[in-house]
């Protein structure tokens, strides 16, 4: 079951890859990575994430991730990168991620990382960093991107923001929650993307 949830999940990912063509352009999606079983956490982000019905005008391949994700969400081993002090309770009840493919993923690659990443609405993603090249897909809600040295914009679903190396970048959910596939590539793959302030 646990396999079969995760394998569905990662078919639905590489269609969105596939019919889109940022998210294509930016690296090569595997076809046939190793599965690992990894101990599931539970968030409490979880809950919001399998009672959130499709958004209006879902495409079929958005349905079908997140009909895959609503299955398995429970298996997943989730992940929140910052402590209460740095961003605070209520951030931390609404948001989550993990790691779909990657050097510690459910599914294994040390040449590429996607992840799932959710956020409630009303929240602030502070300006933070990384190594790795990054690039967001909203596949459901929406935010307001700001990202330094280009134009701030609010992604809705199907759109993509792309953040290159150590490139600051904040969001900011309003009325609606946000739910993204988010790709990286290159340098600090299997690094956590660090406040601005802890940033080199």
């Amino acid at each position: 079951m646990t396999r079969a949830a995760f394998q569905a999940l990662y078919d639905a990912a590489g269609r969105l890859v596939a019919e889109t063509p940022a998210l294509r352009d930016f690296g090569t999606w595997p076809s046939m990575p190793a599965f690992r079983k990894r101990k599931p956490t539970v968030i409490p982000a979880i809950q919001l994430i399998t009672a959130r019905p499709d958004p209006p005008l879902c495409s079929p391949a958005q349905s079908a991730f997140l009909a895959a994700l609503r299955t398995a969400a429970p298996f997943a081993r989730w992940y929140r990168s910052y402590k209460r002090a740095q961003v605070g309770r209520d951030f931390l009840d609404r948001y989550g991620w993990f790691e779909l493919l990657g050097p510690s993923g459910h599914f294994r690659s040390d040449a590429a990382r996607a992840y799932v990443a959710y956020w409630g609405d009303g929240l602030v993603y502070p300006d933070h960093a990384h190594a790795a090249e990054e690039i967001y897909y909203v596949v459901a809600g929406g935010a307001d991107f700001a990202s330094d040295g280009v134009p701030s914009a609010t992604l809705a679903p199907g759109d993509t923001r792309l953040h290159g190396s150590w490139q600051s970048h904040a969001m900011t959910t309003t009325t609606s929650d946000i739910l993204t596939l988010v790709l990286w590539r290159g340098e600090g793959l299997a690094g956590k993307p660090m406040l601005l302030e802890t940033t080199p």
